[in-house]
């Protein structure tokens, strides 16, 4: 059996499917094509830059390189048009069926939940109908440090005040969820059609129903 205390969350393409946000986004990625290869190609680098002491700032110092721009200009772009009118197109997007329901169920159970994205998270829980359902609700970006780095899951230990073995997050990315939070001492639950192979997930599910089902009838469930 498994002792818990929390369960944690990513957002994007976990609680709700990456393929309805991309249909909503295809006009935007169309306009801006060249702007979201550059700015994927500054977060996939910034993950391994150690140490950082202004994350928004070096965010922009690589934009601005990869654009040829100064790093203000940059940093206006990236506030405009990522951090305002992309994350527009999340509004109204569809839950995964089941989420309010296994988020209700464990809170009832006693679980601390809360969510840790690499994106903002407040305006977006908003656009989603899932503000005030959380113990805790924070951006990577504002420790500095996107996932897989161990910032973001040890943040999510000590904001819930349980140790990192306490917790399940929950996630659609096995490199950033699922080695992120087993390497920071977490268990993880893999949203998948599949498991990989050799998973370090302790759970692979499709359907929250099977997540809900296997945390409430295979986990110890400690008091808050």
């Amino acid at each position: 059996m498994l002792a818990l205390k929390a369960v944690g969350f990513d957002i994007d393409g976990t609680l709700y499917p990456n393929s309805k946000m991309y249909l909503r986004s295809f006009g935007f990625v169309v306009r801006n094509l060249g702007l979201m290869r550059r700015f994927r190609r500054v977060r996939r680098s910034i993950r391994s830059v150690r140490p950082i002491e202004d994350f928004y700032r070096v965010q922009a110092e690589l934009l601005g390189v990869e654009m040829a721009i100064s790093t203000a200009d940059a940093e206006r772009i990236i506030n405009e048009r990522i951090y305002t009118e992309w994350e527009q197109v999340i509004n109204h997007v569809p839950l995964y069926d089941g989420v309010v329901e296994t988020v209700e169920a464990f809170r009832s159970a006693g679980l601390k939940v809360g969510v840790t994205s690499d994106f903002p998270v407040n305006r977006k829980l908003g656009m989603l109908g899932l503000d005030g359902c959380w113990d805790c609700a924070f951006s990577s970006e504002e420790l500095g440090y996107l996932k897989p780095n161990p910032e973001p899951f040890l943040e999510l230990a000590r904001r819930f005040d349980c140790r990192p073995d306490e917790i399940l997050y929950v996630g659609n990315s096995y490199k950033y969820d699922v080695v992120g939070a087993v390497s920071a001492g977490m268990h993880a639950a893999h949203l998948a059609r599949s498991p990989v192979k050799n998973s370090r997930a302790i759970l692979t599910f499709s359907r929250y129903s099977t997540l809900r089902t296997w945390v409430l009838e295979n986990a110890v469930l400690k008091t808050r």
